[in-house]
């Protein structure tokens, strides 16, 4: 053991300072983008982890409350939320998140877990159309879809100015979670089996559309599929809360810098013990 020590300060009282660089993913990014400059793989500066000097930080309560205000007000302003609220629409806005009891919330992944400043800011906004009774034995009648707005912050990445892809296949499961729920007579479903294809890396600070709708409806199974798409508009938030939109077509899903990341497919299967779970999806 004494050896090895020795060996081990001999080493490095042999390597200069300068050997023992702090590790800037910035550099290499950059390079890449040089190299192979398309739009699937732009790295803007906006994607990347913001450097302040010198500023004074809001308390995190404060930068949270803040965020979501910004956000929230940038989400009414969304055309196909607009239309989703309008009075001709069929789906009925829903908040599953906030209708969990706030001392099963701090437990819940993507309720508690994951909500925070620059990761989920706010809880994903939900729509929900269900087929024409909810409680026939066929798949016409039990169908169901869900539309989901959210906003993915910078502090969810996996490789420095991509988000995570474990984060998108965690939020497929959970906007799928709720849109079987309306096939089962209790309510609950539980996840047996996800296919995820990315397509396209997902940027942070975007606004979030994901589709999704059961497409067969088998006894206490469910099949599901879904798409997730960002919209064009960067979220740069100021210190009030106040959002800047400098283009209003950059709210359109269907806008020429929307893209879309990532299509899903999953079987959800009622469990025999559904009556003796905690329905969080019951709102």
């Amino acid at each position: 053991m004494s050896h090895i020590s020795q060996t081990a300060r001999r080493l490095f009282r042999s390597q200069p300072l300068s050997a023992f660089r702090t590790y800037s993913p910035a550099a290499p990014i950059a390079r890449l983008h040089e190299q192979h400059p398309n739009r699937s793989a732009v790295v803007h500066d906006q994607a990347l982890p913001s450097q302040t000097d010198g500023s004074p930080l809001l308390s995190q309560t404060q930068s949270l409350h803040n965020e979501r205000t910004g956000l929230d007000k940038l989400v009414s302003h969304v055309p196909l939320v607009q239309k989703l609220r309008g009075t001709q629409s069929t789906y009925k806005e829903t908040r599953p998140h906030l209708a969990i009891p706030p001392h099963l919330r701090q437990h819940h992944f993507v309720g508690g877990s994951l909500t925070g400043v620059g990761k989920l800011a706010f809880a994903p906004y939900m729509w929900l159309s269900t087929g024409k009774s909810g409680t026939g034995t066929d798949s016409a009648d039990r169908a169901s879809s869900v539309v989901s707005v959210f906003h993915i912050g910078q502090d969810v990445c996996g490789h420095p100015g991509f988000v995570h892809g474990g984060l998108l296949t965690v939020l497929f499961d959970e906007v799928f979670a709720r849109c079987v729920s309306a096939a089962f007579p209790s309510g609950l479903g539980m996840t047996a089996n996800l296919n995820v294809d990315f397509r396209k890396p997902a940027l942070p600070d975007r606004m979030y559309v994901m589709r999704t709708k059961t497409v067969k409806v088998e006894g206490r199974k469910a099949w599901v599929e879904g798409r997730m798409t960002y919209l064009p508009l960067t979220v740069p938030l100021s210190a009030d809360g106040h959002t800047i939109v400098p283009d209003a077509s950059l709210l359109h899903e269907d806008s020429e810098g929307a893209v879309m990341v990532a299509e899903a497919k999953a079987l959800f299967i009622e469990p025999k013990f559904a009556d003796s779970m905690v329905s969080v999806y019951s709102s």
